[in-house]
């Protein structure tokens, strides 16, 4: 979806179009999370939306659709795996993939899916089909949605107010944040490798 759209939709909704919008595309609707939240923090940064709010209403949308996408694998997960639909998402090789991923780092996959687009919607779906109880699941997330959405509307936000309405301030606003954010990834990735290097250290209790 197109950047310029986004930002016209916002202009003319606000804070519903960020809720909205961003439940949708977490619900596995091919639509991208990161295109929002930038169109969100230029918003911020224009002087058209507050920031706290343009936070809470991206982390309403983002939370309230990953719910949805646990509770379809909790609930409906053998249902829509034989559906044309989840036969086309997730192939036999893929639910593998996942299948493993989340059976051997369970928590960790869970935490770590947020940032990465590919897996999202599967990792989520799984973690309900193995029924991850529900809070911990929503710590989880919340926790990864809150170092993620944030940073992206501030620097965003940040190009915003640097530049003008115009292409410039979206192309900054992309580069800004394709930094910040494989920053913020790589940032993660140390802490789970610190966390599984730890946990193997550590000796078996006699």
């Amino acid at each position: 979806m197109e950047l310029s759209f986004l930002i016209q939709a916002i202009s003319e909704y606000r804070y519903l179009a960020m809720s909205g919008i961003l439940f949708i595309s977490a619900m596995g609707v091919p639509i991208p999370e990161e295109p929002l939240l930038i169109a969100s923090g230029l918003s911020v940064g224009w002087g058209d939306s507050q920031y706290h709010l343009a936070v809470a209403a991206c982390l309403i949308g983002i939370l309230g659709g990953d719910m949805w996408v646990y509770f379809l694998g909790r609930r409906g997960g053998k249902w829509f795996l034989g559906t044309r639909i989840g036969a086309w998402v997730f192939s036999e090789k893929h639910q593998s993939r996942i299948e493993h991923l989340y059976e051997k780092h369970g928590a960790k996959t869970v935490f770590l899916g947020r940032f990465i687009p590919a897996v999202r919607f599967g990792v989520f779906f799984f973690a309900g089909r193995h029924r991850m109880p529900i809070r911990k699941f929503l710590g989880l997330n919340a926790l990864g949605a809150i170092l993620y959405a944030p940073l992206w509307i501030w620097l965003s936000a940040v190009a915003g107010e640097k530049f003008s309405q115009s292409a410039a301030a979206q192309k900054a606003a992309e580069h800004w944040v394709e930094r910040g954010s494989l920053i913020l990834i790589g940032f993660v990735l140390v802490v789970i490798a610190l966390t599984i290097w730890g946990a193997g250290k550590k000796k078996p209790s006699t």
